[in-house]
């Protein structure tokens, strides 16, 4: 097989280096503070400090499964064709479910969320269905162009990203205006803005928001034959999960502290609807805070391209793995003539994810794509205990102290997961459902098509 393709087709050319910089452009540090941190801050004060660390901790135990996982199973399909693998075609279909719903929704979720951000830099009063939708149009316009063109431009936004996160906590904690106390003794404002104390199941409940804003990093074994490194037995993969990790909670932990403390007033962050405009604009300047607003945006664009890249990545393996029928299995695995890349996949995804922006509730996507990660964890966890038990198996990079990593992702999840759950609307427990049942039927479908049934395997 040739350095330059793989035996899909898809062109072999990106480095760790490249992964990396794709991988952490679609976690987009900058949006998950300015964007998914407001809800961790309004549920739980100065507890959302703590709830980061503990998604933080978790976190490691989740991306030492995916970089074993990874390793062993270096696949464009991701967590999808691991299961299958592992537990057989059910398992890998519900998997492919529940990840293909994820990642629908996070497109949506962060281009909703960066109106916001678009208006307060221009002085506009854009639509936020509008903006998004635009948003999700042209970042899956982009995805089709060759993929090494897209990691040279996720990493030149990376990096203005990296300067704006650095540029805020160079404010925070240069202007502390709280003790440095009240992130071991977390406190909010309560209706009447009376600060109170947060109780640990809070905290507990916002670890679920808090993994959100690192969610990505597994991202990485989407893009497995893309990577010229893969001749080196799968540790390369590896590496690009912990590495990626490793950036995100550095890069979005420490201004989120910084922002923490230098808030003037925790009762005005509790009342603010964007709590991390108040504290720059408070600290720096108008002028400041547009400018970093408009930075919040660019990486929220930037996040989109990143995740669209690796989510066609998926939906191209299931075609190649003969998925659905013959004609949409042909299309999915269709390469750009061009750029090689597989631009109908990429323009499929397109859809469901441009209808997802007008729902404008931005708590209602997040909160359900909060629970499908936790989901997506959870089974990984549960495949880091079992793809270790098979000797025909090989497992070219395996994590430290095994199995205590997976144990403690298992226990973790679970534990977040009910106290999500315990206020989960019913809406939720109903996608879930369907979700569950639509696995079924496909499965189902591919027991009475041989032919499905057999490429599958």
């Amino acid at each position: 097989m040739s350095n330059q393709t793989s035996s899909s087709g898809l062109r072999r050319s990106l480095s760790v280096t490249d992964v990396v910089m794709i991988t952490v452009s679609g976690v987009t540090p900058a949006s998950s503070i300015f964007v998914i941190a407001p809800f961790a801050i309004h549920a739980a004060g100065t507890g959302a400090f703590l709830s980061f660390v503990l998604a933080a901790v978790l976190a490691v135990t989740y991306a030492l499964c995916y970089a074993e996982l990874g390793a062993a199973h270096p696949n464009a399909g991701g967590e999808y064709v691991i299961f299958r693998r592992l537990f057989g075609r059910l398992a890998g279909l519900q998997m492919y479910l529940f990840v293909l719903c994820m990642l629908l929704f996070i497109p949506a979720v962060l281009a909703t969320g960066a109106a916001a951000y678009l208006n307060s830099a221009l002085g506009t009063q854009f639509d936020s269905a509008a903006v998004a939708l635009g948003v999700v149009v042209l970042c899956y316009a982009i995805g089709i162009l060759d993929i090494k063109l897209n990691a040279l431009v996720t990493g030149l936004f990376l990096g203005v990203e990296v300067l704006v996160l650095a540029l805020i906590a160079w404010l925070g904690f240069g202007q502390p205006h709280q003790p440095v106390s009240l992130l071991l003794q977390p406190v909010m404002a309560d209706s009447n803005g009376v600060l109170t104390a947060v109780s640990a199941p809070v905290i507990a409940a916002v670890i679920g928001s808090a993994m959100f804003s690192y969610n990505g990093f597994g991202g990485a074994i989407y893009l497995a034959e893309d990577m010229h490194e893969r001749h080196q037995g799968g540790r390369a993969m590896a590496r690009a999960v912990l590495l990626s990790l490793g950036i995100v909670v550095l890069v979005e932990l420490l201004p989120m502290t910084a922002l923490l403390l230098g808030a003037p007033s925790l009762q005005e962050l509790a009342r603010q609807p964007d709590p991390i405009s108040y504290v720059v604009s408070s600290l720096g300047s108008p002028l400041l805070a547009r400018v970093v607003s408009a930075g919040i945006f660019l990486s929220v664009f930037n996040a989109i391209i990143a995740i669209v890249l690796q989510s066609s990545r998926f939906l191209f393996a299931s075609g190649r793995d003969g998925m659905w029928p013959g004609r949409v299995n042909a299309a999915l695995v269709r390469l750009h003539p061009r750029f090689g890349t597989p631009w109908i996949a990429t323009l499929l995804f397109a859809v469901p994810s441009a209808l997802l922006t007008f729902n404008s509730s931005l708590a209602e996507l997040t909160s359900f794509t909060v629970i499908m990660i936790l989901i997506s964890y959870l089974a990984m966890g549960v495949a880091a205990l079992c793809s270790r038990r098979r000797t025909d198996i090989d497992h070219p990079y395996t994590m430290p102290w095994w199995p205590l990593p997976a144990l403690l992702a298992i226990a973790g999840t679970v534990y977040t997961l009910w106290a999500i759950l315990l206020d989960a609307p019913l809406r939720d427990f109903l996608i879930v459902a369907a979700i569950i049942v639509g696995g079924l039927l496909l499965d189902r479908l591919q027991g009475k098509n041989p032919q499905l049934a057999t490429s599958a395997q």
